[in-house]
């Protein structure tokens, strides 16, 4: 008996040394500090948890898991559902260290899948008391198009590897989920259809081993993503609609520790969604709002009657509005920093005498920012008093003084400077000027007064004099390294809203940088192919140019190329001045004199104003408030009772906050322009 007992507690013993030894769960390290210390050491202290997920296969069988836990690797298998399990134990001291994971496929399949997750601290408190961390608490332990995508955006934005949580935090302040939903897509595409893909020309670009790379890769993957829109437009839009209906790719409920009725701004849809906790809401867009009841059911978010005009469009003595019908909602990615929504609508456009006929309806899917209520900065920390800033607002009608009615002129005005007087805790006053404009093109201003007071620390609200009621909200996003703001008027308008940067008056002139130079618009990641930049010369010269894939076939041709040239000078308020002028038969002209009301073969066609703010030294990013109009003087020999007017005739522009980079080179070459 004595030796049957000692026997039974040596094999038990060494039972549970051997489990010891390979606990896991499939996973490894290859750390040597994981390994059990020398005899008489006290073995240090490890945290550990296990993550359950999914990978996006496709038709590929042998697809594995490797996790990456600072610099120590855990390896697992894939099962046929593409479901995986993965335990991850590590020293104490190795909490902070940032995990990520990648799917590796078969070398011939030019995939691979890779999900940012974030440090093993986070980890653990998302995955709670249990130490199982699942889709339902983070999108990410699924390895997918869409954690791909999100990975590779999210890397360009950090201009690196993300290794930790903060830098992880930075790069989701500038996440623009369009374009991760967009490279998803195309990367699911690939590995899904790569013999419809390559039958349309849609090969991986040499120099590219997987998709991943690709995806890294913002300018490569931009014109791969625009070139599979433009050659399977359906397909495209087919898989998209698959996406948001598979609970593996997306979520279909908040996997936060923050509750889905809360307030979500939307900044590049230009919208704000307010979700109240009884089930009603509220949509606010540029120039209509709109109240709706929502509720949850197993696929995500649903709404009655979120019906909103998102714009509308005036034909001679008509009007068509543009609305937006949202369905459903469900999640990209959430998290404590900000979240990404994708939302499922109909859009319509309608007329005043259509109201009772059947509508068009035009389903759409739209990918989205969405920055929570609690992602908000206090004002005190965003605004200095008595300093003159411009701020946005959304667009209104300029006043025009002395007008040439026959050429029916439009001012648009999407920014208001102002100044604050007074104390964050009890208000003050604030100067508003309000920009016009003469029928000849010169600038006026009217200066009102108004009130100012904060409604909490977070907003602070406009009373002015004109009437009009403007809440802003400094958000903690950023948008070319400058904080995105929200704007809300409340008004005879209505309640419509912006989004846009606040802009501090002054910081930097023209007169103390060298102005010469190449200054380019930001390029959109959905037009790889449109360019447009303007050539400062030292002589006074200008060109403008610009380009544009007009036949869609994913490349520039030198027919695709245009050049207007002109003339630049200082204003008397040291801004910069830029002209462009034309033949009245048509073609770019230079004319001898900056003024031409009286020259009858090169005439004003547009001029801008760039009155510079802040200049990023990093980036060379110039932010300015720009003001743009356009001319007509040639419409004097063409109208009645023109013919005696000698100064040029203003019919169109706007005012507005913006940015240019200003580059070394050319963004494309065109060996023609001198």
């Amino acid at each position: 008996m004595m030796y049957r007992k000692f026997l039974s507690r040596f094999l038990l013993l060494g039972c549970i040394l051997l489990l010891s030894a390979c606990s896991g769960g499939g996973g490894s390290s290859s750390k040597d500090s994981d390994k059990v210390p020398d005899s008489g050491e006290q073995p240090e202290n490890t945290v550990s948890l296990t993550i359950q997920g999914y990978v996006e296969t496709a038709s590929y069988t042998g697809v594995e898991v490797k996790f990456h836990v600072g610099d120590t690797e855990f390896h697992g298998d894939v099962d046929s559902l593409g479901n995986y399990s993965i335990y991850i134990e590590v020293n104490e001291s190795k909490i902070d260290n940032f995990i990520s994971a990648e799917a590796i496929f078969p070398g011939i399949s030019q995939v691979k899948y890779f999900s940012n997750l974030g440090s093993m601290e986070k980890l653990l408190q998302r995955a709670g008391e249990d130490q199982v961390l699942v889709h339902s608490e983070m999108n990410e332990v699924n390895i997918t198009s869409i954690s791909t995508a999100l990975s590779a955006h999210l890397k360009g934005r950090n201009k690196g590897e993300i290794k930790s949580d903060s830098e992880l935090i930075f790069s989701l302040k500038q996440l623009d989920a369009s374009i991760v939903f967009d490279v998803a897509t195309s990367i699911k595409l690939f590995a899904d259809n790569k013999n419809i893909m390559e039958d349309v020309g849609l090969f991986l670009p040499d120099g590219f081993n997987h998709v991943y790379e690709l995806a890294e890769s913002e300018s490569a993957i931009s014109l791969f993503v625009y070139n599979t829109k433009k050659r399977l437009p359906d397909l495209f839009q087919e898989m998209q609609s698959d996406m948001i209906r598979n609970g593996n790719l997306v979520g279909y409920t908040s996997n936060v520790n923050l509750p889905i009725a809360d307030t979500y701004y939307l900044p590049f849809l230009r919208m704000r969604l307010v979700l109240h906790p009884d089930g009603t809401g509220e949509v606010n867009g540029e120039v209509d709002h709109a109240n709706f009841t929502w509720s949850q059911i197993d696929e995500g978010i649903i709404f009655e009657g979120a019906d909103l005009i998102r714009y509308v469009s005036a034909f001679d003595s008509h009007y068509v509005e543009n609305h937006i019908l949202i369905n459903s909602l469900v999640w990209l990615m959430d998290g404590d920093v900000i979240s990404s929504i994708i939302l499922n609508v109909d859009e319509y456009d309608i007329s005043p005498d259509e109201k009772d006929t059947d509508l068009d309806l035009k389903s759409e899917i739209y990918a989205e920012t969405a920055i929570r209520s609690s992602r908000t900065i206090k004002i005190s920390e965003s605004l200095k008093l008595e300093q003159e800033y411009s701020f946005p607002i959304p667009a209104m009608a300029g006043e025009i003084v002395n007008p040439v009615v026959e050429v029916s002129p439009w001012f648009s005005v999407n920014v208001l400077d102002m100044s604050f007087t007074g104390e964050f805790g009890i208000g003050g006053t604030v100067n508003i000027s309000i920009p016009g404009i003469e029928g000849d093109g010169k600038r006026v201003n009217t200066t009102v007064s108004g009130l100012w007071r904060l409604e909490d620390d977070k907003k602070i609200v406009v009373d002015a004099s004109t009437g009009s009621k403007f809440t802003y909200i400094f958000l903690d996003y950023i948008y070319n390294e400058k904080k995105l703001t929200f704007v809300l008027e409340e008004s005879e308008r209505g309640q419509i809203i912006d989004f846009d940067t606040v802009l501090t008056q002054n910081l930097d002139s023209w007169q103390e940088n060298s102005v010469e130079g190449i200054y380019q618009f930001r390029q959109h990641f959905t037009q790889p192919l449109v360019h447009s930049w303007f050539e400062i010369n030292s002589n006074g010269t200008v060109n403008r140019i610009s380009t544009f894939d007009s036949n869609f076939d994913g490349k520039l041709e030198a027919e695709e190329f245009d050049i207007y040239k002109g003339l630049w000078k200082f204003s008397g308020d040291g801004n910069l001045l830029i002209r462009v002028y034309q033949k009245i038969q048509g073609g770019s002209c230079i004319p001898n004199e900056w003024d031409t009301q009286f020259n009858t073969e090169c005439l004003l066609v547009n001029e801008r104003e760039w009155d510079l703010s802040h200049i990023s030294k990093e980036q060379q990013l110039f932010w300015m408030r720009k003001e743009l109009k356009f001319f007509v003087s040639g419409k004097r020999q063409e109208l009645p009772g023109l013919s005696d007017l000698t100064s040029d005739i203003f019919s169109s522009g706007h005012i507005y906050n913006s940015f240019m980079y200003k580059v070394s080179e050319r963004p494309v070459i065109f060996p023609s322009i001198k």
